[in-house]
């Protein structure tokens, strides 16, 4: 995370990953989600972050990939919280490039394979840049589920409550 900045002041509008991330494609994580550096080439060249006053978190388009990201999220949240939601989107666009369904509405949002493999690799990466299981886990609340869910979800990535 050392070597990501986060270009905070981007207007709304539609950017290259690496102008709202520079720096991203160095982390060791992004080989991990993309297997080469071919395709983090191709993935980073190719998609597009749409900065978004009306959208309050982050999150992926299912239909294209692309990763929007709301505009106070961006400038308010720390730098932590920021790096993993990116690489949280990031495994969502590969499963998207895929052809997954990323909101298959037949599995509950805490059940669904395509979150349980994000919020795995960014508790991974949380946990491998020092952070403890409870700030880990208060970072996997969502205001979306429920506190059983939330305790389901923070038991099938590994994180302790």
């Amino acid at each position: 995370m050392n070597k990501v900045t986060i270009n905070r002041k981007s207007e709304s509008g539609t950017y290259k990953i690496l102008e709202i991330f520079p720096g991203l494609h160095e982390e060791k994580v992004i080989l991990q989600i993309f297997e080469t550096h071919e395709k983090i080439n191709h993935i980073f060249e190719k998609i597009r972050v749409i900065v978004d006053e009306n959208s309050k978190y982050m999150h992926v388009d299912n239909n294209d990939a692309s990763i929007i990201i709301g505009k106070n999220h961006l400038l308010s949240a720390e730098k932590i919280i920021l790096y993993l939601d990116i690489i949280h989107e990031l495994v969502h666009v590969k499963q998207q490039h895929q052809g997954l369904d990323l909101y298959d509405k037949s599995y509950s949002y805490v059940d669904r394979p395509t979150e349980i493999e994000a919020y795995k690799i960014a508790v991974n990466e949380a946990k491998r840049l020092g952070m403890k299981d409870k700030a880990i886990f208060d970072y996997l609340f969502v205001e979306w589920i429920t506190d059983e869910e939330h305790k389901r979800l923070a038991l099938v990535t590994g994180v302790s409550f």
